[in-house]
């Protein structure tokens, strides 16, 4: 609602185009994108939450509209895109090497500087590479979950996975399709899968708390990764510690990669703490319901409730 009103009572209706300037839709956080744009000769349009009147006016004058996230961006982009034939990149987010790679080259592509951004992929990968084989040293073995909104937790897998941390399970709080991205290049979920491979515990559920302690059981993780603070306590409790995520640009770009693996680093070394919390605290579960392993047991056979009720064993 908030995009639809910027679009249609804010943004310039009659715009004069600016060859170097780039819309960046986000919420909040560190603006990593301008020193990610900027050897390309480009200028970042941040917006919405944090813009001026001035330059969410000038969204209409930009030469294209990315985003670090497609649920968030994908509405508003679309209307510039019909509206004021500002175009969106078409291309994988920014996290991990190979989406900041495709990234850099759509945007590079509608600019007309696919000389320019070879060069700096090059010698970012260059720069970037022995750090990230340092912290894959580190963290070899270390398994993580990931609990987010869906494009966002499909580009946190991809950059632990830089990492070599395995990923088998994640849950995600919405997933459409057709609304989190109406471009090929904007499947996120397919981008994580044909890049990094499945996912082979994958939840897409936002009211169902019971299912996570039983879910976090079968995955084994060393710790998760959560953009809400509330959620942590969860797995606290299991012995997991939480890295909540508060800087939703953490994660972007190469150097989100070194960024991510040195928190994580500081997280993991919070496990003894954790692990004392969780000899002291128990779960509102039953035994039988943290074994199980078919996540939807319940949806598919109701009536184990009622029998669950009858001999005292749902508690």
């Amino acid at each position: 609602m908030a995009q639809h009103g910027v679009v249609k009572h804010i943004t310039n209706k009659k715009p004069k185009k600016q060859k170097d300037l780039i819309n960046i839709i986000a919420l909040w956080g560190t603006d990593y994108f301008t020193d990610m744009l900027k050897p390309l000769g480009l200028r970042v349009n941040y917006i919405m939450d944090i813009a001026s009147f001035d330059e969410l006016a000038q969204t209409s004058e930009a030469v294209a509209t990315t985003t670090f996230c497609h649920t968030l961006g994908s509405y508003m982009a679309t209307a510039l895109e019909q509206g004021f034939g500002v175009p969106q990149i078409d291309a994988p987010q920014p996290y991990g090497i190979a989406g900041t790679d495709a990234w850099l080259r759509a945007i590079a592509k509608v600019v007309g500087k696919e000389k320019e951004v070879e060069e700096y992929i090059q010698s970012e990968h260059e720069r970037v590479r022995p750090q990230i084989e340092e912290l894959k040293e580190k963290l070899k073995g270390v398994s993580g979950f990931v609990l987010t909104g869906s494009s966002y937790a499909h580009g946190l897998i991809s950059v632990l996975r830089e990492l070599g941390i395995t990923v088998n399970g994640s849950v995600v709080f919405h997933h459409d399709p057709v609304y989190d991205g109406g471009y090929a290049g904007q499947n996120s979920l397919k981008t994580l899968v044909d890049t990094y491979g499945d996912i082979p515990n994958f939840t897409v559920s936002k009211t169902q708390p019971f299912q996570l302690p039983a879910l976090l059981e079968r995955v084994d993780a060393d710790f998760i990764i959560v953009r809400h603070n509330g959620l942590a306590p969860n797995a606290a409790r299991m012995g997991i510690p939480s890295f909540a995520m508060g800087d939703e640009h953490f994660p972007v770009g190469y150097d989100g990669i070194i960024r991510t693996g040195n928190a994580i680093l500081d997280i993991l070394a919070r496990k003894k703490f954790n692990a004392v919390l969780k000899r002291h605290v128990s779960l509102p579960y039953s035994k039988w319901w943290l074994d199980q392993k078919d996540p939807f047991i319940l949806a598919k056979n109701p009536e184990i409730l009622d029998e669950k009720g009858e001999t005292g064993d749902a508690e």
